[in-house]
């Protein structure tokens, strides 16, 4: 549980930098996105692959690979080069209407056209006579404060601040400019706006002062104080009681200054005053995904109800934000955390590691876990900025492991917006792992590893000695073809690349080892099609049946070929508190493929797979998953192929779930939190921002896809709206293990 509270206490911490930037969390589907995409990586686990629904159609939430980046710029010239050859068509063709009507129109009389030139000249002396008379001559006085109404506007300086204001008054004798009624300062190359109840500027001292309800407003963020002062000569600021509110996060510090290239701020605090459901879950191992249970409400349970108040309140004596070229690092010092009214631990010192877009993070946080071929392992992390991918970290953690006794040995991880990358060697048990997984666009990535159980979609996790992948995915539905709320599902998978097969058979088949490398083609596809959909939530009765048909097919670069070919209801219920997913495969295959340890079709002509679940008591659910050959032809001979469980305790709210994998020799540890931030907080004594206009921005700008309407004006092609609702968002996390 401490590297999940580590990850919460560096979300609040990143949440106070919304004064200097617009690009931070938002609102709470940003939270929950970031949360989501945050939250829950360690050692060999794949990056999380959060999903955002929007229609009918879902968008995987990451960074914008190199791939889709040419491809945006490509289609967007080719758009616009079409745009402009259409314009040019419409002005041509408006140039000719109009050369036509001008040869169908009368020449004007020579005289008429005389007479309306003289009357326009006689318009304009007119007009500078009235000008001319409303010019009156100013009184002179001995006064030295000129006092000037009506909105006035003044250049205070020559930077281009720009004041305005109902009164402006001048004292020459102190030399002071003093704005009173509603006035407002312009800084228009910083892109800055201050308003007060009232301003005074000295031209001697060249320092600005405002005083009452002052709001400063930066690239559309506001912050709130009482007194504001700014020395310009120095470029140097500082206010009194900040405050401000973005989104349901409220910040405030008795004191704040803008020194260079700094922000600090005094005795403050980052509050979530207003109540928001955080729903995060991690994925079942087996495919059980018993959270989707409809529970009554009177039956629920809460975490809130055991121990109380449930916010996570941190207290941290420094917390320092270095906005980097293409990195942000956040530091926390001396935090000590609580949860509700229990005093968890303190933490000497940690520090964050995150892109501009806030799309993954890593910190220097210890790791535990364990993996098949690794067993055990226990070791402390750092973590380095590198200069690759426009943002990237590695975190090396030496470790002890534990497979056949005890050993040594290392893991590294690498992350950016588009890639994670997992190398780990342990001498317990000899063996070197990796893998990871490079985005090139939406639906394009390549997969690559070495002793590490690889995506095989609905083949089950694989594990070659070692692979590389190149994969396209998609995935597109179809709302009510038959009927309203039946919708066909269509899915396909087409990778191309090289791997090696596994050298241990751990499947207990009888096979003779085969130690041999191809290349090998495949595509895959799924379509399936809901037919009947029931449901009495009142009674807690539900039932879905679809009929789905599963093909792959293979080319391995030995000129050996696998195909295979299924189709076969599915069923998903709900009686009371038990669940369960049951589908059924009759099929057809011809497996020649040379890797047999590796990627052979191991579910025989006939198979079921089943996922139960029941929830025994409200703090304890049993699961299991499995799935049986039924015509005995599989290729060790036995009928079960897969067969897992999962034990969950805890509320509803709270669960934490052990499992294992037969089959796959693993253990599994996930979890399901539905935390409400109201009452969250972060006190700090002082916390530093440097490069504050660099924080969550990066200097390259990202491309966007234009868009033309039919009217040919070019629109923003992010207008989709965001869900503003919480939604439990699943990680694509197959095997998680680590903590």
């Amino acid at each position: 549980m401490r590297k999940y509270l580590f990850v919460t206490l560096l979300i609040l911490a990143l949440t106070p930098c919304k004064v200097a930037s617009k690009e931070l969390i938002e609102s709470p589907a940003d939270l929950e996105k970031t949360f989501n995409e945050t939250f829950y990586e360690a050692p060999f686990a794949p990056l999380p692959e959060v999903e955002v629904v929007e229609g009918n159609q879902t968008k995987p939430v990451r960074g914008t690979p190199v791939f889709k980046k040419v491809r945006i710029k490509i289609t967007n010239y080719l758009r616009e080069k079409d745009y402009q050859k259409t314009q040019e068509l419409i002005q041509k063709e408006k140039q000719r209407q109009a050369e036509l009507e001008a040869e169908d129109e009368s020449v004007l009389d020579k005289d008429l056209n005389i007479n309306f030139i003289q009357t326009k000249k006689e318009k304009k002396l007119d007009d500078k006579k009235q000008k001319a008379e409303k010019v009156k001559e100013q009184p002179k006085s001995d006064e030295k404060t000129l006092e000037l109404e009506g909105g006035v506007k003044e250049q205070v300086t020559t930077n281009n601040i720009v004041l305005d204001a109902d009164n402006i008054d001048y004292d020459d004798n102190k030399q002071n400019i003093t704005a009173t009624g509603s006035p407002i300062l312009k800084f228009p190359q910083q892109n800055v706006v201050l308003k007060a109840d009232k301003m005074v500027y000295n031209k001697d001292s060249n320092i600005l002062k405002a005083y009452g309800n002052v709001e400063l407003v930066r690239d559309g963020n506001t912050m709130y104080g009482d007194y504001m002062q700014v020395n310009m000569n120095e470029e140097s600021a500082f206010m009194d009681n900040l405050n401000t509110k973005e989104s349901f996060m409220t910040v405030t510090a008795r004191k704040s200054e803008m020194i260079g290239d700094k922000i600090i701020l005094h005795d403050g605090k980052i509050e979530s005053k207003e109540s928001y459901v955080l729903h995060l879950q991690s994925r079942m191992i087996g495919g059980n995904n018993f959270n989707n249970m409809i529970i009554d409400d009177d039956d629920r349970s809460s975490i809130t109800d055991e121990v109380g108040d449930t916010a996570i309140n941190v207290k941290a004596k420094e917390i320092h934000i270095n906005a980097k070229k293409d990195i942000d690092v956040i530091t926390l010092k001396k935090a000590q955390i609580n949860y509700g009214n229990y005093n968890l631990f303190t933490i000497p010192s940690i520090t964050a590691h995150t892109n501009k877009k806030r799309e993954f993070f890593e910190a220097n946080y210890p790791e535990f876990g364990s993996r098949g071929k690794l067993g055990m392992y226990l070791g402390p992390g750092f973590v380095f900025d590198t200069p690759l991918q426009d943002g990237s970290t590695v975190k090396i953690l030496p470790i002890l492991n534990n497979k056949s006794g005890l050993g040594f040995g290392g893991l590294l991880k690498y992350r950016s917006a588009t890639n994670y990358t997992d190398l780990g060697y342990g001498s317990s048990a000899d063996v070197f792992m990796m893998r990871g997984k490079q985005y090139f666009d939406d639906k394009l990535y390549m997969q690559y590893g070495a002793n590490s159980y690889m995506d095989e979609w609905f083949f089950g996790p694989r594990m070659p000695k070692y692979t590389a992948e190149l994969v396209y995915k998609d995935r597109t539905v179809v709302p009510s073809t038959i009927k309203d709320g039946l919708n066909l599902e269509f899915s396909h998978r087409f990778g191309l690349g090289y791997m090696q097969n596994n050298d241990a058979n751990r499947h207990g088949e009888n096979i003779a080892p085969a130690d041999i490398g191809t290349l090998r083609t495949r595509y895959m596809a799924e379509i399936s099609q809901s037919l009947f959909k029931y449901q009495d939530l009142e009674h807690l009765k539900y039932l879905d049946l679809a009929l789905v048909m599963q093909g792959s097919a293979a080319l391995y670069g030995t000129g050996d070929t696998q195909f295979v070919g299924r189709i076969g209801p599915r069923v998903h219920t709900q009686y009371k508190y038990w669940m369960q997913d049951v589908g059924f495969f009759a099929t057809a295959y011809q497996d020649g493929t040379p890797m047999a340890m590796y990627d052979m079709y191991r579910y025989g002509h006939a198979s079921v797979y089943l996922r139960e679940a029941l929830r025994v008591h409200k703090y304890l659910t049993l699961a299991w998953s499995g799935t049986l050959t039924l015509t005995g032809d599989s290729p060790n001979g036995e009928m079960f192929q897969e067969n897992s469980f999962i034990i969950a305790l805890g509320p509803d709210d709270f669960k934490i779930n052990f499992g294992y994998d037969w089959v796959r020799r693993q253990t599994y540890f996930s979890f399901v939190i539905a935390m409400d931030t109201k009452g969250s907080s972060l006190e700090f004594d002082k916390m530093v921002i440097k490069n504050p206009d660099r924080l969550a921005r990066s200097d390259k700008e990202e491309p966007e896809l234009k868009v033309f309407d039919d009217g040919n004006q070019p629109l923003k092609s992010n207008s989709t709206k965001k869900m503003m609702y919480a939604e439990v968002i699943e990680l694509e996390d197959p095997d998680k293990e680590a903590i």
